[in-house]
């Protein structure tokens, strides 16, 4: 009886790989195209840099992370966007997105892991927005929000991004920031 199965888990199980490894050669080419855009991003301070050629602020790095901005980003964006990212860099958002990632990868059939892997990219960003509304004050939720409709625009960054600004579900984000109370 035991041979009988030999032959479905080996089809399931080469099924799985190639699964698994799709999705990591997507990951890996999405981050190969993105640290092209990032060539020649300008060094600002400490680990801050600008670059021309991205539509949302965002934090890459794993040892040592960097905050990229857009070059469009105005300058009085920069102190609450920079408090955003900080945060994420902080708390290590960066490292907790990197394994969620090789857990989707490793999971990739199991829609509950998907699910999990975006509640959770949507939780760091919408508690990251509440540190920023602690730190620099309510008065700046209509600026914080337009700077979020701002970099929302264009394709998402959610799965080939680290953790980017205003990459994803920006009208969730918004009615978060509007609600927000202390």
């Amino acid at each position: 009886p035991a041979a009988g199965y030999a032959v479905p888990v080996a089809v399931l199980s080469i099924l799985w790989l190639a699964g698994a490894a799709l999705l990591a050669a997507f990951q890996g080419v999405q981050l190969l195209r993105l640290r092209r855009r990032l060539v020649g991003a300008a060094h600002l301070r400490a680990n801050i840099y600008l670059a021309d050629h991205i539509p949302a602020p965002f934090v890459l790095g794993l040892v040592r992370p960097k905050i990229y901005l857009p070059s469009a980003l105005t300058e009085a964006e920069q102190p609450y966007i920079l408090l955003h990212e900080q945060h994420h860099i902080r708390r290590g958002d960066h490292v907790f997105k990197l394994l969620a990632l090789i857990a989707l990868c490793l999971h990739w059939f199991n829609p509950l892991v998907w699910l999990s892997f975006v509640l959770s990219s949507r939780d760091m960003e919408l508690s990251c927005d509440e540190a920023v509304l602690r730190r620099a004050g309510e008065d700046i939720r209509a600026a914080y929000c337009t700077s979020l409709l701002r970099c929302s625009g264009g394709q998402s960054m959610a799965l080939h991004a680290p953790l980017a600004f205003g990459a994803r579900a920006a009208r969730a984000r918004i009615q978060n920031v509007m609600r927000y109370r202390r």
